[in-house]
């Protein structure tokens, strides 16, 4: 959660016309200027973290993120570099959350994307 002391700051960027995207120490969104989705985005679900995503073959983007899903223990997306990046991830269609049904083909590609967003989790 923000202080009102950051939220002020934040205010001044917004004004100046500077976007803003706010990470708490959990590897939550704690704010974001836009691109804060609604139901299709994941960005706004408590199982939704940001995590540092090091890759030992790319050593020039050592900050890069990772989106992690609490809740089904896998990666969403990966080498997540712009903050921008970080609240324009749709929900995949292995998402217990996607407030739809899926027809059979989506439940068989589904199953296979869960699968390897696993195994990106070790």
């Amino acid at each position: 959660m923000l202080s009102k002391k950051n939220l002020q700051e934040i205010k001044k960027f917004e004004k100046s016309g500077i976007s803003v995207v706010a990470v708490d120490s959990d590897g939550r969104l704690s704010y974001s200027t836009q691109g804060v989705g609604g139901s299709e985005y994941c960005d706004q679900c408590s199982a939704f973290r940001l995590l540092p995503d090091p890759d030992p073959f790319d050593w020039f983007r050592d900050n890069d993120k990772k989106a992690v899903c609490l809740e089904v223990n896998g990666v969403i997306a990966g080498s997540l570099e712009i903050p921008s990046e970080y609240t324009n991830i749709r929900k995949p269609l292995y998402c217990p959350k996607l407030g739809r049904e899926l027809s059979e083909d989506e439940k068989k590609e589904a199953t296979e994307l869960l699968e390897w967003a696993r195994e990106r989790m070790e």
